[in-house]
């Protein structure tokens, strides 16, 4: 379980548990994470964790964000990095993150469907109607890049069809039903998906929420919102 040691000028003053999903961090008042000083922003940054992986990412803010003294725009958290926040310090504790080294995993990228699909493969996507999908309680997925080039970068899947894979490859299909469930199909790529951990069948299988995808590399996690 991951959790933030918080420190104003060296000094202690609170300990916190990570919660899985979003979580904001600024001086704005109902923040997740309230840092009271004016060299924070009100919408300073926000960390989005996924089962034992965080990542935190600067929101624009003023006076910027720091890990282990290196301004950063988005980071991949790793037991022991020290946050900077103003004249906060947010120590990051979770002995069993990820470590360093996954990023010479290969590039994987969302292709955008502009053809017609591989026969057998789902027809092209057409956008998803998201406010009246929540107004149902209909729940939303995402997959979160864990390794690779595109390590940290959430994607929103509110398109009927998603393709995975490198680019001008698809090996893997993500489809979403309009009762909220989402499929993984294997594409026409040669080098199969794995589902956690086992090649995924030539029927696909639906997806539940922290599914663990490996594709061309690199690996995702299917989060339900």
């Amino acid at each position: 379980m991951a959790k933030f040691i918080i420190k104003f000028e060296d000094v202690v003053i609170d300990q916190l548990v990570l919660k899985q999903g979003d979580m904001t961090i600024g001086r704005r008042p109902g923040s997740d994470i309230l840092l009271d000083n004016l060299s924070v922003s009100a919408n300073h940054a926000s960390l989005f964790t996924i089962g034992e992986d965080s990542f935190i990412q600067d929101l624009n803010s003023t006076n910027g964000t720091f890990v282990n003294n290196k301004k950063i725009s988005k980071h991949h958290l790793t037991n022991g990095d020290a946050i900077g926040i103003g004249k906060h310090t947010l120590l990051y504790v979770n002995e069993n993150s990820a470590r360093p080294g996954a990023d010479s995993l290969a590039k994987t990228v969302i292709i955008p469907p502009m053809r017609p699909a591989e026969p057998g493969q789902p027809a092209a996507s057409t956008p998803a109607a998201s406010a009246p999908d929540a107004a149902k309680g209909v729940r939303q997925g995402a997959i979160f890049v864990l390794s690779g080039a595109n390590s940290g970068k959430r994607i929103d899947l509110t398109k009927a069809v998603t393709h995975l894979g490198r680019s001008g490859k698809m090996a893997a299909v993500i489809s979403r039903k309009a009762s909220g469930d989402y499929t993984l199909a294997p594409g026409s790529d040669t080098e199969k998906p794995k589902l956690n951990g086992k090649l995924l069948g030539p029927h696909g299988e639906q997806l539940k929420n922290g599914d663990i995808i490996e594709i061309a590399g690199s690996r995702m996690q299917f989060y339900l919102k």
